[in-house]
């Protein structure tokens, strides 16, 4: 949709890449975001703040939501919650309980230091 304000949405491995402290915010929530250069064919911009990674979210059209039961807005909590399944588990003597997961994985949680198990 149209904006009141430019807007560039990355990802957390490219905010990281490009050096640009880009905070998770809903699209259309700039204030104080990150800033950057656009620079293509038919000239340069310079964005003072804009730049945000998108917080994960669901298009869904009012018969499906009627349906599921859910309404307009967050569904959830803060951040960017995420679940780990298929996680293999190695128990060891003498070893400390740690996650292991990858960058892309941490910053799709929002690079978490604490955690729930649960099975």
């Amino acid at each position: 949709p149209t904006r009141k304000a430019d807007q560039v949405e990355i990802s957390a491995t490219d905010a990281r890449t490009l050096g640009i402290d880009a905070p998770i915010r809903e699209s259309g929530d700039v204030k104080g975001s990150g800033a950057c250069k656009l620079i293509g064919p038919k000239g340069e911009l310079d964005l003072t703040e804009g730049v945000i990674i998108a917080k994960r979210h669901l298009h869904v059209t009012e018969e499906d939501a009627a349906e599921m039961g859910i309404k307009n807005g967050a569904c959830g909590g803060e951040g960017r919650k995420l679940i780990f399944d298929d996680v293999v588990v190695r128990v060891n003597v003498g070893g400390a309980t740690t996650m292991h997961i990858d960058t892309d994985e941490s910053q799709a949680a929002n690079n978490p230091t604490v955690g729930e198990i649960f099975r």
